[in-house]
């Protein structure tokens, strides 16, 4: 396929401790009509990587926002030279939490998102003009399925710009999941 052929670049981001390699197996199962872009998160975290820290605590997990919104302004950087009409940006886990700050911070660089069994921000996207696909397990027991319909509701005015959908599994990404993703991105 000539690069006059593609359908646009996707950035993909990975999770807590683990690398671009990880989303190397999400990509290989994504249409083909995309230039995939894995990236590795900048601070080093156990046997992989990380976009920001988190601690446990009585409420559950808390971000280091600080580190949070520098690793969005990082992916930022990138995505400036890209056109953001052909930009796709998404991720997994800790990468889909990326995405959301991407598209409340810096709403007009891409025009697709992809938040695979992520949480928000608890902003609201308002200025994000493109559309999303979000996906979550119902019985994650690492990113509890109530902060993906937390998420859900952070997205919701969106409209019909905003794809939800649950499955049965855990924290991870499963078969129907990846069909539902790929008739999304070529409709």
């Amino acid at each position: 396929m000539s690069q006059g052929d593609r359908k646009g670049k996707f950035f993909l981001m990975h999770g807590l401790g683990s690398d671009e390699q990880d989303m190397f197996g999400l990509a290989q199962a994504i249409d083909s009509g995309f230039e995939i872009v894995c990236l590795r998160a900048p601070m080093s975290y156990g046997p992989g990587f990380a976009w920001f820290e988190i601690a446990f605590s009585p409420i559950g997990i808390e971000p280091n926002y600080e580190q949070f919104w520098e690793s969005v302004e990082l992916v930022a950087e990138l995505l400036k030279a890209e056109d953001p009409a052909t930009t796709i940006v998404g991720g997994f886990s800790q990468g889909a939490m990326m995405t959301a700050g991407l598209m409340v911070k810096h709403p007009l660089l891409f025009s697709k998102a992809v938040l695979l069994s992520g949480r928000g921000v608890g902003l609201e996207p308002g200025g994000f003009p493109g559309t999303a696909f979000q996906a979550h397990g119902q019985f994650d027991d690492v990113i509890p399925f109530r902060d993906g319909v937390q998420l859900r509701s952070e997205l919701s005015p969106m409209g019909d710009r905003h794809a939800f959908h649950a499955y049965d599994m855990g924290h991870w990404v499963c078969e129907d999941e990846i069909d539902d993703l790929n008739a999304w991105l070529n409709a």
